[in-house]
């Protein structure tokens, strides 16, 4: 089996935790120690796991400080052998809530393999612009 034929197996071999908690600050705790649970069950380094929280972290404050009253915030983890890919949905009072020239997402670039922002038109139903923030990390190769 050569590499890539590996990496490919060893992807379909993944697991996912998907929660929904209420647009608020004090919430963010309990994120945190999803993504902090998954990527350790999943064998990340304890450096991978610290940029893991921390861009998790950042990418919901954004969209917690920014969300429509009474909306909620879904997080999507998915882990497999050489990745962890989190995706952090909001519905936002604003359209564009994310600030993609300030500090904290320079940080999100440099700790992150891949960033994506989102933006979708005004909905009406959820009474705001709906957000969503993708990255993922890789698994370093060990020596």
């Amino acid at each position: 089996m050569v590499s890539s034929e590996r990496i490919t197996a060893n992807s379909r071999h993944s697991a996912s935790v998907h929660v929904r908690i209420g647009a608020e600050l004090g919430q963010l705790v309990l994120v945190r120690a999803i993504a902090e649970t998954a990527a350790l069950l999943a064998d990340f380094t304890l450096d991978e796991v610290a940029d893991i929280r921390m861009a998790l972290d950042e990418a919901a404050t954004c969209l917690i400080l920014a969300a429509a009253p009474d909306s909620r915030i879904r997080c999507d983890f998915t882990a497999d052998a050489f990745r962890m890919r989190i995706t952090v949905r909001g519905v936002c009072a604003e359209p564009n809530p994310i600030d993609e020239s300030g500090f904290g997402w320079n940080v999100l670039h440099t700790i992150t393999d891949h960033l994506a922002v989102e933006h979708d038109p005004y909905d009406a139903v959820r009474g705001g612009w709906p957000v969503i923030v993708t990255f993922s990390r890789l698994r370093r190769l060990r020596r």
